[in-house]
């Protein structure tokens, strides 16, 4: 079983990331008038960069894209580091820019963004071509940040308000639980990144598996939280 996880990890997390998009578009009326509904779009747009950067898959074993075997864009590291580290962190800080209601947490937020991005530019630049290569630590570890500043300040405002009486019917609160255990489960990941390979197989499967808990935790939950949330709490 644990071997049947570990070689086909990448399609059951895709399969989950379906799994979640789908369910935002078949009850997207449900939303259509809440900013939730952009939370829809950014599940498809994930389905979507997924889906591309399966390339890598290709370019090895003589596959049709093996004419990349040996370029810059061999791995698809640089992908998601651009779609997933930094383009998701923009997301979630944009997204939670426009649920939080205290104009200090937004003013906070928007800076916290501006800077994450800045940092993200400044280290690709001055580390290249490490950009393609490998994880980068700095990045991921600024986006975690990111993160569970975007999760605290929508907690605090829930435990500060009326809304703590309601909170399990807000998609927020689905989504925040998902993406902070997540962060804090896959961030320590990345400094372990050089552990990753073939000559280590105890090394890949144990991260395989805390991938596949975690992941699979964050999906199931978001697609609950868009099956019971309701609309009227967003």
């Amino acid at each position: 079983m644990i071997e049947f996880l570990n070689k086909h990890s990448s399609t059951l997390f895709f399969i989950l990331e379906f799994i979640a998009a789908f369910t935002g578009v078949i009850l997207y009326k449900k939303y259509r008038f809440t900013k939730a509904k952009y939370f829809i779009y950014f599940l498809i747009y994930v389905v979507a960069f997924v889906f591309v950067g399966k390339y890598s898959h290709y370019v090895r074993n003589n596959g049709f894209l093996s004419f990349l075997e040996g370029t810059f864009i061999e791995k698809n590291y640089w992908w998601f580091t651009i779609f997933w580290d930094i383009g998701g962190t923009i997301f979630f800080g944009w997204y939670y820019h426009n649920i939080l209601e205290e104009r200090r947490s937004k003013l906070i937020l928007k800076i916290s963004v501006y800077v994450f991005v800045i940092i993200s530019l400044l280290e690709i630049v001055f580390t290249f071509p490490k950009f393609f290569l490998t994880s980068m630590p700095i990045i991921t570890l600024t986006s975690a940040i990111i993160i569970l500043q975007c999760v605290f300040l929508y907690f605090l405002e829930i435990l500060q308000s009326e809304r703590i009486l309601y909170f399990y019917k807000s998609l927020g609160f689905y989504i925040s639980c998902a993406i902070l255990i997540l962060w804090l489960i896959q961030t320590p990941l990345v400094f372990f990144e050089h552990y990753f390979n073939l000559e280590d197989a105890d090394y890949v499967n144990l991260r395989n598996r805390i991938n596949l808990t975690a992941i699979t935790f964050m999906y199931i939950t978001y697609t609950v939280g868009l099956i019971v949330s309701n609309p009227d709490y967003d």
